[in-house]
């Protein structure tokens, strides 16, 4: 894990002293250009009803999928008092971007993370840039199951909004034309994918062009056997185990590259947004991805017909699926105002509040109060109740997710079983060598 250290504030420009003759026009555009600014906005200030000065506060996104909802949120809390503006903020780049502010000093002072699954979460945890929140009203509303996953050296960083989960989407109407049946086992998933790919359909698209959808093909694979990755990852990194040889981790990169015989070579590197354009115009039967693609893909086709099901297993063997925190919010531990930051975050967690995003999202909420909404996917609810889909908060290294996440690339679609071990030995040796930092912050967890 990588703690970044603060730098110090980038130098100013050099400053030439101007001659008198320069200085008086200047002075009176600058005066004439104050009037004006004045004018338009109060002096640059934001002023409540009796003339004070309103606080101002910055709510970075990284997610632009819920940029809408949350502009819609943060203007109900804006005109709900007078106390305090939220402006949202959020960039193409954005985690590069948060990042970079880490670094400069300038983190923003409400910023929307992942879960501590996430890499970016837990450094900026780990490295003190958020600041605890277990005393905000709305955590006793977090969902008691959730809580290990959410707690780090006893104290709860950010406050979740949303849960995730993975599966393949299907296409119902599609399968219903060629009278087909959704697939329970994963010998069905191959029989059918066989029949559409002789009747000269396409059976699967991927999204290949985007390196981060890749292993999360592979562990929406893997997690259908495991729930969740914590206590392989620790064997392998203890050395008492790999990824090379186990059976599940191996055999899930190797039904992933089973899958890419059932699609067409064009469609083979689309990124994630022309996938999922060509998915939702019927170019493919079924498309392996998140929860948090549903609404995207209705966006684009109202009408398409679609459910999520979890990735089948071997007849025989125990169906399983993973969710995790896919969106959460944290607070600055340098916002100037931070109970003004808590108040929003109390409102934007109001039960009424918290439905407006979680309908928009079409996920599971972490809080009690709301309903869920993921009826697009009645096999994974029907797991989560049963209790056979388990919570994941794994976190990997840096230099570990680095190989897991990028170098994943380089074997799709048809990567020989030479490259594969190499690759799963590469992922070995990076857990093993950040072992340390990997079992340290996993004791904290919980």
């Amino acid at each position: 894990m990588r703690t970044y250290t603060k730098q110090t504030p980038i130098k100013r420009q050099l400053y030439t002293k101007p001659t008198a003759k320069r200085l008086i026009p200047a002075v009176l555009a600058l005066l004439f250009s104050l009037i004006q600014l004045m004018s338009l906005t109060g002096c640059g200030s934001t002023e409540n009803t009796q003339g004070k000065e309103k606080i101002r506060l910055e709510f970075y996104n990284r997610k632009r999928e819920v940029y809408a909802v949350l502009e819609e949120i943060i203007k109900l809390f804006n005109q709900s008092q007078d106390e305090i503006e939220v402006y949202q903020n959020m960039n193409t780049n954005s985690d590069v971007t948060l990042r970079v502010a880490a670094v400069k000093g300038e983190f923003p002072d409400i910023v929307e993370l992942g879960g501590l699954q996430s890499v970016e979460s837990f450094e900026y945890i780990m490295g003190g840039y958020l600041m605890p929140l277990d005393n905000l009203s709305c955590m006793e509303r977090i969902k008691e199951e959730y809580i290990p996953y959410l707690r780090y050296d006893d104290h709860i960083y950010q406050v979740p909004l949303a849960m995730s989960f993975e599966g393949i989407y299907v296409n119902r109407d599609l399968f219903e034309q060629e009278g087909l049946e959704l697939p329970k086992t994963y010998e069905e998933l191959l029989a059918v994918a066989e029949v559409i790919k002789e009747r000269g359909k396409t059976p699967f698209l991927f999204a290949d062009g985007d390196s981060w959808t890749i292993h999360q093909n592979w562990e929406c694979i893997e997690s259908a056997y495991r729930g969740n990755f914590q206590d392989f990852w620790t064997q392998v990194a203890e050395g008492k185990s790999s990824f090379e040889t186990d059976e599940i981790s191996r055999g899930s990169l190797e039904k992933l590259l089973k899958l890419h015989e059932y699609t067409e070579p064009e469609l083979e590197k689309l990124d994630y947004a022309g996938a999922m354009e060509r998915f939702a115009a019927g170019e493919g039967f079924m498309f392996i991805q998140g929860s948090w693609a549903y609404r995207n893909m209705r966006e684009i086709n109202p009408d398409l017909n679609l459910e999520l099901i979890p990735f089948p297993v071997e007849e025989g063997k125990e169906q399983r699926a993973a969710v995790w925190v896919d969106s959460s919010v944290g607070i600055s531990r340098d916002c100037r105002y931070p109970e003004a930051a808590q108040k929003f975050l109390e409102f934007l967690t109001k039960p009424e509040i918290l439905q407006m995003y979680l309908d928009d999202e079409c996920s599971i909420g972490c809080l009690e109060g709301v309903s869920d909404r993921a009826k697009y996917a009645p096999r994974i609810n029907e797991l989560i109740e049963s209790g056979q889909a388990r919570m994941d908060a794994s976190w990997l290294p840096l230099q570990t997710s680095v190989i897991r996440d990028k170098d994943i690339a380089e074997l799709m679609p048809a990567a020989s079983a030479e490259k594969v071990s190499a690759y799963l030995s590469k992922y070995t040796k990076s857990l093993q060598k950040h072992r340390k930092l990997y079992l340290d912050a996993k004791e904290k967890v919980g």
